[in-house]
């Protein structure tokens, strides 16, 4: 058998595809980024920039493949698995998601928000789209969507779906849906089945290849990072920037992301866009162009500069805020420009404005579970290195970083256990997160990014009366 894993990871942002060695060992990583249209993204661009990437490893035998991506993307497909609708980002099946949210508070029964999410979408086009909707045999998230091309399985992980083991019979009965309409769950080293002869033939890989579930996003990146037992947690610098860490039980108030199977929780808060605050200012400061070129030189800038961004503030709340408080009408901001601002503060403002929101989320996981006694970095912005002595200078603690592939290779890992080459997680764990780089605070810094932060948080509370202005 090949020693070579694949992960599939689809993000918010972009698709990677990444080769591993048996020993957790990064190969290679091939990376596209999505180019979405007025509508959205396209699932079948996303289909076809997983087989490009793929073709282009040019691994030909490998052992197996396995899935990590976000949730929370709805696709919709009919008997031949044509996509019929293409997932949306919009809210224009929030009349839908707020009567499903009510049916659960009033009826106590079992969905988690991203099958909330998932249900709401369907019935919203059962409203809108009824010709549309009455041709729908399978909704799918968006990494299960990847899956389902893969295999030919409808299945999804439990903490992308219901996060437990079945869908609420109640669910269906209630809102009149097909037994077979939603993802049936299982377990992330389960393997969905083999790689059918269409997909072989559009891959290269061979037919019948074993192609693991695997998992949400953040699941795969607490595993991919070794970040999986109480007390150990993990940051990812995506689009998002999201803290994360593990619990045996449910903190009372504690915000539970989803089960981390079989008897673990994942308690922890997004700071929604955060990661992907950067890219938003290079976009519309540079254009189109070598993003790579920009992303050194918007490093290069900003590490010139001391901590305070020469007394630049960035509150990166371009989405709203989520966590510690939840604001949906909260709102980016630049405060304490002058003439004399060049680009470089700016984009350290960026830098550390997005490293105090984390740190307020990590103060709060905190105070839930306990501080935390390791710190891993995953995701694109864990590969600057300002970021992440940024970090490490606001939160006074030393991260870890081991390099860009944490999230495939979460899912690797858990093909690893489908395949029989490991026990379970823990100890693929133990046997294939590879070395990490340790980055220490500097006392200096980080004394005078405690008043740095506290200027940031005033700015951020002065902002609050704008929230209802929206």
């Amino acid at each position: 058998m090949s020693r070579t894993l694949l992960g599939i990871d689809l993000g918010t942002t972009r698709l990677k595809v990444a080769a591993f060695a048996q020993d957790g060992a990064l190969l290679r990583q091939v990376t596209t980024r999505h180019v979405a249209g007025p509508a959205g993204q396209s699932a079948d661009d996303w289909w076809r920039d997983a087989v490009a990437a793929i073709r282009e490893l040019n691994v030909t035998e490998v052992a197996g493949v396995a899935l990590s991506g976000r949730a929370g993307a709805g696709v919709f497909v009919d008997d031949m698995g044509e996509v019929l609708v293409q997932p949306w980002a919009d809210d224009r099946h929030a009349t839908e998601l707020s009567a499903l949210l009510d049916w659960r508070a009033q009826s106590g029964r079992s969905l988690s928000n991203y099958g909330a999410a998932l249900v709401a979408k369907y019935l919203w086009l059962r409203r809108h789209a009824p010709e549309i909707a009455c041709r729908c045999r399978y909704a799918l998230y968006g990494k299960d969507f990847l899956l389902f091309r893969l295999t030919g399985a409808h299945l999804t992980d439990w903490s992308s779906g219901p996060d437990a083991a079945v869908w609420d019979g109640a669910l269906l009965a209630d809102w009149d849906l097909d037994a077979d309409l939603l993802p049936t769950p299982a377990l992330p080293w389960e393997i969905a089945g083999g790689l059918t002869k269409a997909a072989a033939a559009e891959t290269g890989l061979r037919a019948g290849t074993p192609v693991a579930v695997g998992a949400h996003d953040g699941i795969c990146a607490n595993v991919g990072a070794g970040a999986i037992e109480p007390g150990e947690y993990a940051i990812t610098l995506g689009t998002h920037a999201v803290a994360r860490t593990v619990t045996l039980a449910w903190p009372p108030g504690a915000t539970r992301f989803y089960a981390l199977p079989p008897d673990r929780h994942i308690i922890g808060g997004n700071a929604m866009l955060g990661g992907r605050a950067l890219d938003w200012l290079l976009d519309i400061t540079k254009g189109a162009g070598d993003r790579e070129q920009d992303y050194r030189e918007a490093e290069s800038f900003a590490t010139a500069l001391s901590p305070g961004a020469e007394g630049v503030t960035f509150l990166p709340f371009l989405a709203g805020q989520v966590a510690p408080d939840r604001r949906p009408a909260a709102t980016g901001a630049f405060a304490g420009l002058r003439l004399g601002h060049g680009p470089a503060a700016l984009y350290r403002a960026v830098f550390e404005g997005t490293a105090f929101a984390v740190a307020d989320i990590v103060d709060q996981i905190a105070g839930w579970c306990g501080p935390p006694n390791r710190i891993r970095l995953t995701g694109g912005g864990a590969a600057s290195p300002l970021w992440r002595q940024i970090l490490a200078d606001v939160l006074n603690s030393a991260v870890e970083a081991t390099d860009e592939a944490a999230e495939g290779r979460g899912a690797a890992m858990f093909l690893a256990v489908g395949l029989g080459l490991h026990p379970d997680y823990a100890a693929a764990v133990d046997a294939m997160v590879p070395a990490v780089r340790r980055f220490e605070p500097v006392p200096s810094a980080a004394t005078s990014y405690a008043t740095v932060r506290a200027r940031w948080r005033s700015v951020r509370d002065m902002m609050r009366p704008l929230d209802a202005l929206d």
